[in-house]
C-alpha cells in the first residue's frame, strides 16, 4: 500500500473540501457552488463513495483529495502529500526508507522470475501436476506469475547474486534467513509460490503453500519493509479497478479461491489470506466500495474464533464509517454505514471448487448473502443446545458485542430477532440481559459481560413468542420513542397513520396524535389495547435515545421516513397494479406522480426501504 493509498484510505473527501465549499447533499452526493469560480447556479459535485469532485461548470475540472488541494491552496503535489498526510496521522517516509522499498520490490521481482522459470523446468512437473489438478490454466499461472521455489536451500541466493543483488538484499526482503554463525539458506523450500502484489502491482511479498507434505501447509513473508499480512489483500491490484467499477467487493479466503475466481470473470474478488480483515485492509476497501460479501463456511459460523473475526471484521468497517464519516457537523450524519453481508458456501466446498464446478451456484450464493447478524443468530442458535441451562444466555452474550454495534434502531430490531430464534419474548431476553451493553451489564477485566438481572437463565413460557410473530420492529419502536418522549409529539403531526401495519401500532399513533397529554392516552381505550400499551411501555429504551432529546428526534425522524417509504413503495404497487380502491380507474396519472416524487423526497433525505 502506497503512501498516498494510505492517505486516501484514512481522509474522507467530503471532509478534505468542506472547508472550501458549502457543501448540501443531494442524493448520494454532495453539492455546491464551485470554490474555484464564480457562478450562482451549483455545479460542483463530491462523491463520498467514489472519494472524488467534479465541476461541471467553467472549470471542468475534478479529481481526488490530491488534485483539489494542490488547485484550492496553489501547491505542488509533495506539498499537498505532506499536508494531508499531516492531516490523516500518515508518517511519510524518508528518501532512504524509499529507496529500501525500491531495492526490495526489486529483488522480490527477480525471486519471482526465479519461481517462475523453475515452476516450468523439470523439477517442476509435480507442482504443474497439481495445478492441473485444481484446473488452474496457463494464462493464470503467468498472470499471477505462480511458481515454485525448489528443495536444497541455496538456488535462490545464487541466481540473486548473478543478478547483482547483495545478501543484505536478500535479508531485508526475508527471501534469505541468516544465523549468528553466518550460515544462510534460502527461507522458502519445496512450495508452490504465490507472489503478493501491493495494490500498485508491485510484489511485496510472497505466499508458498507446502508441496512435501511438510507443515505448516502454509506461510508468508515476515513483515518487512514493503509487506505486512495484516495491511494487505491478495489480488487487490487485479481487484480495484472492477471493486470501483461495481462499487462492490467479494471477500474470500485463500489465494486459490480468488485465482479461481478472477479466471472465472469474476474479478472483484480479493482474498484475506487466512487472516481476520483488519483495520487497514477496510480502509483500502472502504475507499472503493460500499458493499462487501464474505465468503463463509457455514458450519465455521457458530464456532467461537469466526465468531471473533467477523466481530473484528465487523467494527472496523463501522469504525471506519463513523471516524471517516461523521467527523465534520451535520452535513454528514447521512453518511451510510457499509453493507457488510455473509454467503453461506455448500457444504463441504470452498469458493475456488464452486466456482470451477458451478458457477451458477456460486452466482447463487453470492446474490443470497444475508446482512451479517441475519447470518449469524440463526447459525449460532442452530450451533447450540438451547435445552442445556444457562444456553441462551450464553448465545445473547455472544452476539452482544456485535449487535451493539448497531444503530440504536437496529439494535433494538435484532435484539427481537434473537428473541424470536431463542423461543423467549423479547421482555425476558430484556429482563435477563442488558439489550444496550449498559444497563445490567458490567466490566470485568476489561471483558464486557452480560449480567442476568433476575439471578437465573431465562425461562421460556408456552406460546410466549405469539404476539412478537409478525410485529413490525420499526412501528413499536417509534412508538416506544413517542412514550418516552411525549415533547415530540408535535414533530409527527403530519405523519400519515396509515404507515403503520399492525392495527395496534395505528391505533396507539392516532391517540398519540390527539391527546393534549400523555396521561390521556389511556382514557377509552378497550382492555386489549390497554393490555398492549402496557407490554410496549415495559421495553427498554436503546441507546443514545434513552438519554439524549436530540438523538431520539433523529431517531424518531428516521423512523418515520422509514415506515412511509415502506407505505409509499407498497401504495406505487397498487396504482400500477390498478387495484387501488380510493381511486377511479382513470386519473391515476396524478397520484402515480406525487407518491413517485415523495419516494425520491425521503430516499434523498436518507430513508432506506424496511
Amino acid at each position: 500500500m502506497s503512501v498516498t493509498d494510505d492517505v486516501k484510505a484514512k481522509l474522507n473527501i467530503v471532509d478534505v473540501v468542506m472547508p472550501y465549499a458549502a457543501l448540501q447533499q443531494s442524493g448520494r452526493a454532495f453539492k455546491s457552488t464551485c470554490p474555484f469560480h464564480t457562478e450562482k447556479t451549483p455545479s460542483f459535485i463530491v462523491n463520498p463513495e467514489k472519494q472524488s469532485w467534479r465541476c461541471f461548470g467553467a472549470c471542468a475540472d475534478g479529481g481526488d483529495i490530491f488534485s483539489f488541494i494542490m488547485r484550492a491552496e496553489n501547491m505542488q503535489f509533495g506539498d499537498a502529500l505532506r499536508l494531508l498526510a499531516r492531516r490523516a496521522g500518515v508518517e511519510l517516509p524518508s528518501s532512504s526508507e524509499r529507496g529500501q522499498a525500491n531495492i526490495i520490490h526489486r529483488v522480490n521481482r527477480a525471486a519471482a522470475h526465479y519461481y517462475r522459470d523453475m515452476l516450468e523446468s523439470p523439477s517442476g512437473s509435480e507442482a504443474r501436476r497439481y495445478l492441473d489438478s485444481r484446473s488452474v490454466g496457463q494464462d493464470a499461472r503467468e498472470r499471477f506469475l505462480l511458481g515454485l521455489s525448489p528443495d536444497g536451500g541455496e538456488g535462490l541466493r545464487r541466481y540473486l547474486e548473478t543478478h547483482d543483488f547483495t545478501l543484505d538484499d536478500a535479508v531485508a526482503a526475508d527471501l534469505i534467513r541468516t544465523d549468528d554463525n553466518g550460515r544462510t539458506w534460502d527461507f522458502f523450500r519445496s512450495r508452490l509460490m504465490f507472489p503478493i502484489f501491493d495494490r500498485d502491482g508491485n510484489i511485496a511479498g510472497f505466499g508458498a503453500r507446502s508441496m512435501d507434505g511438510s507443515n505448516p501447509k502454509y506461510i508468508n513473508t515476515a513483515r518487512t519493509d514493503v509487506f505486512d499480512k495484516r495491511n494487505t489483500l491478495y489480488a487487490l491490484n487485479f481487484a480495484r479497478d472492477a471493486i470501483r467499477s461495481q462499487g462492490s467487493a467479494i471477500i474470500v479466503e485463500g489465494y486459490m479461491d480468488a485465482i479461481a475466481a478472477h479466471e472465472h470473470g469474476y474479478a472483484n474478488v480479493v482474498a484475506s489470506m487466512g487472516t481476520a480483515l483488519t483495520e487497514d485492509q477496510v480502509s483500502q476497501l472502504r475507499s472503493m466500495a460500499q458493499n462487501f460479501i464474505l465468503a463463509l463456511d457455514p458450519d465455521m459460523a457458530g464456532q467461537e474464533a469466526t465468531l471473533r473475526s467477523l466481530q473484528t471484521s465487523w467494527r472496523v468497517f463501522r469504525s471506519a464509517v463513523s471516524r471517516r464519516g461523521r467527523s465534520s457537523g451535520s452535513v454528514l450524519d447521512t453518511w451510510k454505514p457499509p453493507t457488510l453481508k455473509i454467503a453461506s458456501l455448500p457444504e463441504g466446498l470452498d469458493p475456488d471448487a464452486l466456482i470451477r464446478s458451478d458457477k451458477a451456484r456460486w452466482d447463487a450464493v453470492i446474490a443470497d448473502a444475508q446482512p451479517l447478524l441475519d447470518f449469524v443468530i440463526p447459525a449460532l442458535v442452530r450451533r447450540t443446545d438451547l435445552s442445556s441451562p444457562g444456553s441462551r444466555a450464553d448465545v445473547a452474550r455472544a452476539l452482544a458485542p456485535l449487535i451493539n454495534e448497531l444503530d440504536a434502531m437496529d439494535q433494538y430490531e435484532y435484539w427481537n430477532k434473537l428473541a424470536v430464534h431463542l423461543g423467549v419474548p423479547f421482555e425476558s431476553l430484556s429482563a435477563a440481559i442488558s439489550v444496550t451493553g449498559r444497563r445490567g451489564g458490567r466490566r470485568d477485566g476489561g471483558r464486557q459481560r452480560m449480567s442476568a438481572d433476575t439471578g437465573s437463565d431465562i425461562e421460556v413460557s408456552p406460546g410466549a413468542l405469539v404476539t412478537q410473530r409478525g410485529v413490525s420492529m420499526l412501528e413499536e419502536y417509534a412508538l416506544l420513542l413517542l412514550l418516552r418522549r411525549p415533547s415530540l409529539l408535535p414533530t409527527v403531526a403530519d405523519a400519515p397513520p396509515d404507515c403503520f401495519r399492525s392495527t395496534e401500532n395505528r391505533e396507539l399513533f392516532m391517540r398519540l396524535l390527539s391527546c393534549s397529554k400523555i396521561e390521556e392516552l389511556r382514557d377509552g381505550i378497550d382492555a386489549e389495547l390497554a393490555a398492549y400499551l402496557d407490554r410496549l411501555e415495559a421495553q427498554p429504551l436503546p441507546g443514545p435515545s434513552a438519554t439524549s432529546s436530540r438523538h431520539a428526534e433523529a431517531e424518531l425522524t428516521r423512523c418515520l421516513q422509514r415506515l412511509e417509504l415502506r407505505y409509499l413503495y407498497e401504495k406505487q404497487e397498487l396504482y400500477l397494479e390498478g387495484s387501488a380502491e380510493d381511486l377511479p380507474e382513470r386519473g391515476l396519472e396524478g397520484p402515480v406522480i406525487e407518491v413517485n416524487q415523495r419516494i425520491r423526497e425521503l430516499q434523498r433525505m436518507g430513508a432506506v426501504r424496511n
